[in-house]
């Protein structure tokens, strides 16, 4: 009986651990095409991570789930902190920018407020109204398929 849970138990985190897997860009296996991620041809199912993006060293990582961004995207620089989440092609759950935390439902800011001392609540309110009242995105993209896209040129620049 010990040994079948043994053997039940290491099939178990081989399965676990055989779904969890990350690729560090660039990789000649990885492309993008018509806005999915492949690996070796077959829709990519991971995590991508890359650095040095425009030679600012900046760190990227992005979970990918079928060929789509979905899921955790972080983008991490020495200057700002860009972290978001997608779902269903969606911003939901928590995303930030600048010390300031949105919590989306559906692509729509919930609330917003700062865990930083120098980011008072009135400066990240202000934020979520301009970004509430500029839905086009131009400085900020206000939605999971405009930060899909700009997820996916990111990936496309790493990858060279």
């Amino acid at each position: 009986m010990k040994k079948l849970l043994l053997i039940f138990l290491v099939y178990l985190l081989a399965l676990t651990c055989s779904n969890s897997r990350t690729i560090k860009l660039p990789d000649k296996n990885l492309e993008v095409r018509d806005d999915i991620v492949y690996y070796k041809n077959e829709p990519y199912t991971g995590t991508v991570s890359g650095t040095d993006i425009n030679n600012n060293s900046a760190r990227f990582k992005a979970e990918i789930k079928n060929g789509i961004v979905d899921g955790k995207v972080e983008l991490l620089a020495s200057d700002i902190d860009f972290i978001y989440n997608i779902s269903d092609g969606k911003l939901n759950g928590e995303s930030s920018v600048l010390d300031i935390i949105m919590l989306y439902k559906e692509d729509t800011i919930q609330k917003c407020y700062s865990n930083s001392s120098f980011i008072t609540q009135e400066m990240a309110d202000s934020f979520c109204k301009v970004t509430k009242e500029n839905p086009d995105g131009e400085s900020f993209p206000t939605t999971g398929k405009e930060l899909q896209k700009r997820t996916l040129n990111i990936i496309k620049r790493l990858n060279k």
